[in-house]
């Protein structure tokens, strides 16, 4: 029975997630890399970080204080967008000169109330994590640029926490792709689905099929998924990246702000076309009593 006398303890609220509503992504760009970056990019933002930056950040469900493992970062800005947002990131990135960009980064934009940020050297083949101790993993577009991709699938599910949460945004092909930037970019097919551009070491892409995601990531990590959204279909894709409009890609990053705001909704809405990418967000099962 509990009287006037019986002490109640409570666990602490959960902090609000943290939103990364694109308008705030274009703001923390531009503090981050400058006011050029309006007008053409400078590392490695663009139209799909504005769709996905939101979407995995509400996806992770992370709060300030929280930690997240960030896959392949290269020169992107997001772990950073999430360090101001009050979020700890590690991030891995197997190019040491990509580590240094982003330590110089970090040390240059770094404020009161940050999360904390951290860059390491290291192999996603060999997370150097200990098995189920981390909560949160993001990999944004990166995954496809890994060869080894079955390996790194059995790494993070490896490392991710029981219960634990991985938002990947992948390409995506419904069946099989023969071509990519076909007669805009010298991309020579090498694989099933895989590609490389002509001329640039470390250009290696991707394409995955359901049955690929299934086979290297969601089985490794006894992952269910718990959301799956897309972009990139007739009129952002084939209308306009795979086309030679893609020389504007990285040119007024504004123009990109109207285009996720508007286009994206009512394409995802009303298209049924193959989508260039996927995201998904993928729990891992806690192990049964």
């Amino acid at each position: 029975m509990v009287t006037a006398e019986t002490t109640v303890e409570q666990a602490p609220a959960r902090p609000k997630p943290v939103s990364l509503p694109a308008w705030r992504c274009v703001l923390y760009e531009v503090a981050l890399n400058g006011l050029r970056i309006l007008w053409e990019t400078v590392n490695d933002f663009s139209l799909w970080r504005l769709i996905e930056y939101p979407w995995a950040t509400r996806a992770l469900g992370i709060a300030r204080g929280d930690t997240v493992v960030d896959i392949g970062s290269g020169t992107s800005s997001f772990p950073h967008m999430l360090a101001k947002e009050g979020v700890n990131v590690v991030i891995v990135e197997i190019e040491h000169r990509r580590v240094r960009w982003q330590r110089d980064k970090r040390r240059a934009t770094a404020r009161p109330g940050d999360g904390e940020l951290l860059p390491i050297v290291a192999d996603a083949t060999r997370l150097p994590f200990r098995s189920g101790s981390v909560p949160s993993i993001s990999a944004i577009s990166s995954l496809e640029h890994i060869p080894d991709d079955a390996a790194v699938g059995r790494e993070i599910g490896r490392v991710l926490a029981p219960g634990g949460i991985v938002a990947l945004t992948l390409p995506f092909t419904g069946s099989e792709r023969t071509s990519f930037f076909a007669g805009i970019r010298p991309f020579k097919q090498v694989a099933r689905n895989a590609f490389v551009q002509e001329g640039k070491p470390g250009s290696f892409f991707r394409f995955y099929t359901d049955d690929d995601i299934r086979q290297t990531y969601i089985e490794p990590a006894n992952a269910e998924v718990v959301e799956r959204r897309a972009f990139g279909r007739s009129i952002l894709n084939r209308r306009y990246h795979e086309t030679r409009l893609t020389r504007f890609w990285r040119r007024i990053v504004l123009k990109d702000l109207l285009l996720a705001w508007l286009i994206h909704p009512l394409e995802e809405r009303f298209d049924r076309s193959d989508p260039l990418y996927v995201m998904l967000a993928l729990r891992k099962r806690r192990e049964e009593s």
